[in-house]
């Protein structure tokens, strides 16, 4: 606020020591702590100087100095008045810009979040993508586990049938003190070896058949192993981005609330200061006026005292006091914003709504979203997906009616 006590108190001095009606007036050193005491000291004693000049008359020299003052209040003090009141003004306007600052930080902010929250909806779509794959895989793994158990166990049982054939065949031809010339012999040999003859192409084809599948077990189980890599790599990237978006959302959180906690604290403090300075310009410009009106009045009557045998002098301090009521000081009127209301909170839309149809709300709080390990996260990304085989793992009870047992699938990190 522009300080003019020190220029009143400079015009002051610029009258004579003699002169009794400015006495009072006599420039003193005045330190910032006093600084408005003394301009409130200084306005009144020029006010009461004014008031006796017009009352009891004043010299020419007193009456050129009081026309000084006069210039001095018009071209200097009252635009210094005004220049100070704008200042203030633009104070209470900048200060008032950290509101809009603060939300449009936010604003900026929550576009990182719809970033990071972008992110982790991609990788949960990509993991929840990836672990129907990998069912479909471990699906076919454990069928191909099943024919192939069922191709070993009918292998098994089909060498066991050729071992018990020629088992047959060895005891007769090893037995000690065999007569391979007899007849008995013969006839009892030539009915040992056609089961065996039939059995051997048997157990060659079912041993044909599970070496056949055994490589093709294997590459399902070698793909299944790869696309379950592939989908604990994507809960990884999803647990992290979660991560990172949640810390986001909280770092937004506090970070909107210390500038907004800052503006709201500065705001109002700036406000009682400048509506103090305010008052005071007020009074300061309506009290000048009332000296402006006093020694206008003086200048008019060239230094002649007022009468004092009638009420002439009542009359003229009057209308002069009536100025400082009448003085209009709108033009001095500081204009104090509204504090806008805290922004309300908002969650990200739906991810099944098109952004065009449902936009983002920029200038909201964002409400903290569910994290890695709490329960609503897991039911979020892992409640819909399916459940790899639990144990006990076991074959298949019987061949050849189509049921796969429980033959193992990877296990869910």
């Amino acid at each position: 606020m522009f300080r003019f006590a020190a220029p009143l108190l400079a015009v002051a001095t610029a009258m004579s020591d003699e002169t009794s009606l400015m006495q009072g007036l006599k420039p003193q050193q005045v330190t910032p702590k006093d600084d408005k005491e003394e301009k409130s000291k200084a306005i009144a004693n020029l006010l009461q100087s004014a008031t006796s000049m017009l009352k009891n008359g004043a010299t020419p020299d007193v009456v050129d100095f009081a026309q000084a003052t006069l210039t001095e209040i018009t071209s200097t003090v009252l635009p210094a008045i005004t220049d100070a009141h704008a200042a203030d003004q633009e104070l209470i306007d900048r200060t008032y810009a950290m509101f809009e600052q603060a939300l449009a930080e936010l604003e900026a902010a929550n576009a990182r979040v719809l970033a990071a929250s972008q992110a982790e909806r991609a990788l949960s779509l990509q993991h929840k993508a990836c672990r129907e794959v990998e069912e479909a895989k471990c699906t076919e793994k454990r069928q191909c586990d099943a024919e192939l158990w069922c191709k070993w166990t009918r292998f098994v049982e089909e060498e066991s049938t050729l071992r018990q054939h020629s088992a047959e065949i060895e005891s007769l031809f090893c037995v000690e003190d065999a007569n391979g010339t007899s007849w008995i012999f013969r006839d009892h040999a030539v009915v040992l070896f056609p089961p065996w003859i039939e059995q051997k192409p048997i157990v060659e084809h079912w041993e044909y058949e599970y070496d056949t599948k055994m490589p093709i077990c294997q590459q399902k189980f070698e793909a299944l192993d790869a696309k379950t890599a592939e989908c604990d790599a994507y809960q990884l990237h999803l647990e992290r981005a979660a991560c990172t978006h949640y810390n986001l959302v909280v770092e937004v959180r506090n970070n909107f609330a210390q500038s907004w906690a800052y503006a709201l604290g500065t705001y109002q403090r700036v406000m009682e200061e400048v509506h103090c300075l305010e008052i005071d310009r007020w009074k300061e410009w309506r009290t000048l006026a009332t000296v402006q009106c006093l020694l206008d009045r003086t200048t008019e009557r060239n230094g002649r005292p007022c009468d004092e045998t009638t009420d002439e002098v009542v009359t003229e301090v009057a209308a002069c006091e009536r100025v400082q009521v009448d003085e209009s000081i709108d033009h001095l009127r500081i204009t104090y914003h509204v504090v806008p209301p805290v922004p309300p909170s908002c969650t990200l839309p739906p991810w099944d709504v098109v952004p065009a149809v449902h936009p983002w709300p920029g200038r909201c709080i964002p409400q903290p979203p569910q994290k890695p390990c709490n329960a609503g996260w897991i039911s979020q990304e892992y409640e819909e997906l399916w459940t790899p085989p639990q144990p006990e793992f076991h074959a298949p009870a019987e061949c050849g009616t189509g049921e796969v047992g429980n033959p193992h699938c990877n296990p869910r990190p």
